[in-house]
């Protein structure tokens, strides 16, 4: 049996922040409050939706009650976690903000496929920008719970619906183009995935690629992010991180020959992106593996 988690938090706000670092692993579970985590540095995976996801920073998604979930963690990771009950907030809050706590949970593809396909799991990935934004608010949140000062419940509840509003504007900027019930559309994200998997470790250009299969780049790249979430670019760069943390976790592997295994064949460049994506460099991330092992 799945065991249920308790609220983090005892005052009247029906709001509960925690932030995790944390190299350990969290089994399934499940609570009867809403819950929005931000991942903020490291990668794990999230076991949600009968999917298990990698995620890194920038990554936000929304946990509706009673629904199980879990974290396979094996490298240091950061995230923060915020607790609430819809209706103990205020008397006018689900009617103002329930339809956006029902988007953030709807598929905008009913047909999701591989790795780095945020809408496995409604994920909204934030811009840098975005992402520092709504940490910093949560940090606000977090010291207001300690410090308990004069209207502090009130001003935990500002921030929570401020940052439900960053979270859908991302969201409906990410989707923004989706054509829904498009088969043919459908059909070029799945083999351009395909492609993706099978190419990793090339030099792969999304422009020839789409003329190659007869497809406008500009119409190519609309109907990919629509579709995943991601532009091209970055759906391959993200799935070549999350495939070089596996690779990393071998100490013995020159990290140039990590690089070019996921095809980043300019090691200067790949722990660059490596940063970006994670937080760390490669070799620190190395590093803090074996350490915490």
């Amino acid at each position: 049996m799945v065991p249920y988690v308790s609220f983090k938090s005892d005052d009247k706000s029906a709001i509960a922040l925690e932030v995790f670092h944390t190299i350990k692993s969290v089994p399934l579970h499940c609570h009867n409050f809403q819950e929005f985590v931000l991942i903020t540095k490291g990668s794990c995976i999230h076991h949600f939706n009968n999917f298990s996801m990698p995620l890194i920073p920038g990554d936000v998604f929304l946990v509706p009650p009673h629904e199980k979930h879990g974290y396979t963690i094996e490298t240091p990771v950061s995230m923060y976690n915020c607790q609430f009950y819809p209706n103990q907030i205020a008397d006018w809050w689900n009617e103002q903000f329930g339809t956006i706590l029902s988007n953030l949970t709807a598929s905008e593809n009913n047909k999701p496929v591989y790795p780095a396909d945020l809408n496995r799991q409604h994920i909204i990935h934030l811009s840098v920008q975005d992402a520092k934004h709504v940490q910093a608010m949560m940090d606000i949140m977090l010291k207001e719970q300690t410090e308990q000062g004069f209207a502090f419940q009130q001003v935990k509840q500002d921030y929570l619906n401020l940052i439900l509003v960053i979270i859908t504007r991302a969201r409906l900027e990410q989707y923004a183009n989706l054509q829904k019930g498009e088969h043919s559309s459908q059909n070029i994200v799945t083999e351009a995935q395909q492609f993706i998997e099978e190419n990793l470790a090339e030099q792969i250009d999304f422009s020839d690629y789409a003329r190659v299969n007869s497809i406008s780049p500009g119409y190519f790249r609309a109907t990919f992010k629509a579709a995943t979430g991601l532009p091209p670019v970055e759906y391959l760069n993200r799935l070549r991180i999350v495939r070089a943390i596996e690779y990393l976790k071998n100490q013995v592997v020159p990290i140039s020959e990590v690089a070019a295994t996921v095809g980043i064949y300019d090691a200067n460049y790949f722990s660059r992106l490596f940063r970006k994506f994670i937080g760390y460099s490669p070799r620190e991330f190395r590093n803090r593996v074996k350490k915490e092992r």
